[in-house]
C-alpha cells in the first residue's frame, strides 16, 4: 500500500515541475535566455531613447510656441506705445516688453537644449538600431523554433495537471489540508529533505532547509511508517531521499 508521505513527495515534485513548465511557457528556454536578456535590454534602451526624443520634441514645440506668442505680445505692446498719453503708461509697457523678451530668450534656450537632446538621442538610436537589427533577427529565429516546441510543452503541462489531481485524490483530507497550508505558508516549498552530515561517528541528520538537527527517532518514524513529521524549526514536512525509505 502506498504511503501518504510518498504520495505527498510525488505531489510536490509534480507541482515543482508544473510551476517550472508553466513559467517556461510564459518565457523562453534556458538555451536562449542569454539572447533573450540581450534582446530585452537593447529593446528597452531603444524605447527609452525614443521616449526621450519624443519628450524633447514636445518641449521644443512648447518653447517655440511660447517664443512666437511672446513676439506677438511685443508687437501688441509696441502698437499700444503709440497711443499712450502718460509717462507712467509708457514705462509700464516698456517693462512688460522687457519681461516678455526675457522669457523669449529663455524659451529660445529651452528650444535649443531640446534640439540638442533630440540630436543626441537620434545619434544613439542610429547606433543601437544597427546592432539591434542583427540581434533581433537571431532572436526571432530562435523564438520561432521555441514556438514550434510549445505545443509539446503544453501537453506536458496538461499531463502534470492530471498527475497532480490524481495525487491529491489519493491523499486523506487531513493530509491534503496540511500539505496545502504548508504550501501556501512556504511559497510552494512545503517539504524538506533530510540531509546527512557524515562524521567519524554516527551520521548527523538535519533539515535541508533550515539545517535544524533531526532526532534519530524521527528518522525511524519516517523510514518505517512514512509518518508526516514536521521539522521542529521550520515546520516543513520531512522526507528521506530515494533509497533511504523503509
Amino acid at each position: 500500500m502506498e504511503r501518504v508521505l510518498d504520495t505527498i513527495v510525488d505531489l510536490q515534485q509534480a507541482s515543482v515541475e508544473l510551476a517550472h513548465s508553466r513559467a517556461l511557457l510564459d518565457g523562453v528556454p534556458e538555451s536562449m535566455q542569454e539572447l533573450h536578456d540581450q534582446y530585452e535590454l537593447q529593446r528597452s534602451e531603444i524605447e527609452r531613447l525614443e521616449q526621450e526624443w519624443q519628450q524633447a520634441e514636445l518641449e521644443r514645440r512648447a518653447a517655440e510656441t511660447e517664443a512666437a506668442t511672446g513676439k506677438e505680445s511685443i508687437e501688441r505692446y509696441q502698437e499700444q506705445i503709440a497711443r499712450v498719453t502718460t509717462q507712467r503708461e509708457y514705462g509700464a509697457l516698456l517693462s512688460e516688453i522687457d519681461t516678455v523678451r526675457a522669457r523669449m530668450r529663455e524659451a529660445d534656450d529651452e528650444a535649443l537644449q531640446a534640439i540638442e537632446r533630440q540630436d543626441e538621442a537620434s545619434t544613439q538610436l542610429d547606433e543601437i538600431r544597427g546592432a539591434f537589427e542583427t540581434l533581433n533577427q537571431q532572436y526571432q529565429e530562435q523564438l520561432a523554433v521555441w514556438e514550434e516546441q510549445k505545443p509539446e510543452m503544453r501537453k506536458r503541462v496538461e499531463a502534470l495537471e492530471g498527475r497532480i489531481e490524481v495525487f491529491r485524490e489519493r491523499l486523506p483530507p487531513a493530509a491534503l489540508l496540511q500539505y496545502e497550508r504548508l504550501f501556501d505558508r512556504h511559497d510552494g516549498a512545503p517539504l524538506a529533505a533530510i540531509g546527512v552530515v557524515e562524521g567519524t561517528g554516527v551520521p548527523i541528520r538535519h533539515c535541508s532547509f533550515c539545517n535544524y538537527r533531526i532526532r534519530p527517532q524521527v528518522v525511524v518514524q519516517i523510514q518505517t511508517q512514512g509518518a508526516l513529521v514536521p521539522c521542529d524549526s521550520c515546520q516543513r514536512i520531512l522526507y528521506l531521499d530515494d533509497g533511504e525509505t523503509g
